[in-house]
């Protein structure tokens, strides 16, 4: 385990894992808008009204990353948790991800086990059995800052409907709009269409984060296929993604990323907190071992 730790903690893992991800009661009135002015209101505007500090929005997330080699591999997470506002955005959130590697072996596996990840003010507070052995003694979070990925999640969002320039620019693809049926005990209106892999590098700072450079020209042109679910107040209530992205030189394979994000209890109070300083760790505290030299997100999918 500590040289898969090693391994994806030095400078190759991170010039791998980003190409491959190129991947944290019900709302008052906002549930069910009690005036006509309310419904009328635009969705980058209804979500600007809600970045209240103290306040936040649920978040349910299922996400699978597919391999399409021979043997057809995949991983598929479930995420649950609380994403905390700021007068500008996302300040702080509390999720924690359960993921099911099929037919892995039990180190691969562990390497994916569950983990609760605790973001606040752009740094990172992670617990999980992925690195629980080269922590020191007495801690249990390892601490990430800026637009590191949190560890242990390979399958990140592409889209994320909470960046106002993100939505806006999302929504000006939309090629159809039908009934989207019940989410978060509101009716829901779905909007569809496609959006490039470099529309979304300029505009949002999660797919910056994720990809760590911009993206090549071919890589640029990869259309992500989406679906965001409107309430009567303009809210979001879901959000599906998907994209596919060759790998072929890294590994003879194609990988598909999905992901589905629901958002309810708009409004919902929240005051997220780092964990006690005693039990933090940094990345350069950690007993990583001998370095192994293949990465093991890669040896999960390899025909």
């Amino acid at each position: 385990m500590r040289r898969m730790i090693a391994t994806l903690t030095g400078a190759t893992a991170a010039a791998l894992i980003a190409p491959v991800l190129v991947a944290a009661g019900p709302a008052n009135a906002q549930a069910a808008p009690a005036n006509a002015q309310a419904v009328q209101t635009d969705p980058v505007s209804a979500l600007k009204k809600q970045f209240k500090p103290g306040h936040g929005v649920k978040l349910a997330e299922n996400a699978k990353i597919i391999g399409e080699g021979k043997n057809n591999r995949s991983i598929f997470s479930r995420r649950n948790g609380v994403l905390e506002f700021g007068t500008s955005g996302v300040t702080a959130s509390d999720v924690t991800d359960k993921f099911s590697l099929a037919g892995a072996e039990e180190e691969l596996k562990s390497l994916f086990g569950p983990s609760r990840t605790i973001m606040v003010k752009d740094t990172f507070y992670t617990s999980s059995g992925f690195y629980a052995d080269a922590l020191p003694e007495g801690k249990k979070w390892l601490r990430t800052k800026g637009d590191a990925i949190a560890p242990g999640n390979p399958a990140q969002k592409i889209i994320d409907p909470l960046e106002p320039a993100t939505l806006k620019a999302t929504l000006a693809h939309t090629e159809s709009k039908r009934p989207g049926g019940t989410w978060d005990g509101v009716r829901t209106a779905v909007h569809s269409g496609k959006i490039t892999l470099g529309e979304l590098y300029k505009v949002s700072p999660t797919v910056r984060a994720l990809l760590g450079a911009k993206p090549s020209a071919a890589s640029a042109t990869l259309p992500v296929t989406w679906k965001i679910y409107l309430g009567p107040d303009k809210l979001v209530r879901r959000a599906v993604s998907s994209w596919t992205q060759s790998l072929r030189g890294l590994t003879s394979l194609e990988m598909t990323y999905v992901n589905d994000s629901r958002y309810s209890d708009w409004g919902v109070k929240s005051a997220i907190k780092a964990p006690p300083a005693a039990q933090v760790a940094d990345i350069s505290e950690l007993d990583l071992g001998e370095a192994q030299t293949e990465d093991p997100y890669i040896r999960v999918f390899k025909d």
